[in-house]
């Protein structure tokens, strides 16, 4: 089974987005093992909010705003094979200014809605969706990060986050009770990455990320935000989608190329990671964890900013 440890432990709470036009998401073969995700927990900065009421650093850099648009993303979904038991249609999926609109629940300013889908089955082409922002001209060092910084809305009434029951109820005769109770919680999960460049014979890829969640009940259609400071962000190098954990002064003086956010299980994993070798992605139809939410803010903090909590 090829499956790889977390480099930590998760959390309760919630992450961020943003991207250039239309970036295409690396999936993993059929011969690939799933990427586990870097956890790390979200010690605090989570909070409800009036949407709009709070400042923020000026120094600092917005990539979402009522002012700012600079986000893009993927979208795999086309409505056949496996993907044809997504909730929604198609273009129901895609990351889109046309979804960039102004919000009554945000005092009138404008926020991006989007519905990320996750695959809970099969690796292939696993994060269905996912929102991503370039930012290289802007010339930031992982140094020079001190925060991630958002702000957004669930809508539980465009979103399918299956229960414990429905996992039983379709991947109970390939998992056992553990592995179900590890593969999903029922929560909002997002996984965000500080992504750096490409590997190169001088340097590696370098990558800073965080994994959260966020209880749908508790902030069940309300503006929440959440600032991921530095010191829970996971700094790791990554080759051929392992990653190798290092130390938060290591490679810091490489640059920022953009932030990725995937949507995600609780575990990172899928059924396919648990199955192994034996895995039939034929066998069973596809169960997507889909978390429609509304994007108000979304930004990075610079070192030696004061920003307005």
């Amino acid at each position: 089974m090829h499956r790889r440890a977390p480099i930590l432990i998760a959390i309760a709470a919630l992450a961020f987005a943003g991207c250039s036009p239309a970036a295409i998401e690396p999936s993993p073969t059929a011969s690939e093992p799933s990427p586990t995700p870097s956890f790390a927990a979200l010690a605090s900065g989570v909070y409800a909010i009036e949407c709009g009421a709070d400042h923020h650093d000026p120094d600092g850099l917005a990539l979402l705003s009522d002012e700012a648009y600079l986000v893009g993303g993927w979208n795999h979904v086309n409505g056949v094979g496996s993907f044809s038991t997504v909730a929604l249609e198609p273009k129901d999926y895609a990351i889109s200014a046309n979804n960039y609109q102004p919000d009554a629940t945000c005092g009138g300013a404008d926020t991006l809605a989007v519905v990320l889908a996750k695959k809970t089955y099969d690796w292939d082409r696993q994060h269905a969706n996912g929102i991503e922002s370039a930012f290289a001209d802007e010339e930031l060092t992982f140094a020079d990060v001190e925060a991630v910084v958002l702000e957004l809305r669930f809508d539980p009434e465009r979103s399918v986050l299956p229960t414990a029951a429905d996992y039983e109820e379709r991947y109970g005769d390939l998992l056992t009770p553990e592995q179900l109770a590890e593969l999903d919680g029922g929560k909002v999960n997002l996984e965000v990455t500080l992504f750096g460049n490409g590997a190169t014979p001088d340097q590696p890829l370098m990558n800073g990320g965080v994994m959260v969640e966020l209880d749908p009940v508790e902030f069940a259609d309300g503006w929440v935000r959440i600032k991921v400071p530095r010191e829970d962000l996971a700094f790791y190098t990554e080759a051929n989608y392992e990653r190798t954990p290092v130390g938060s002064d290591e490679f810091q003086d490489l640059l920022v190329q953009g932030l990725r956010i995937n949507p995600e299980t609780a575990s990172g994993n899928e059924v396919r990671v648990y199955v192994g070798d034996d895995f039939d992605p034929r066998a069973k139809p596809e169960l997507f964890k889909e978390m429609a939410l509304a994007f108000s803010f979304i930004g990075v903090e610079r070192a030696g900013s004061h920003a307005s909590d």
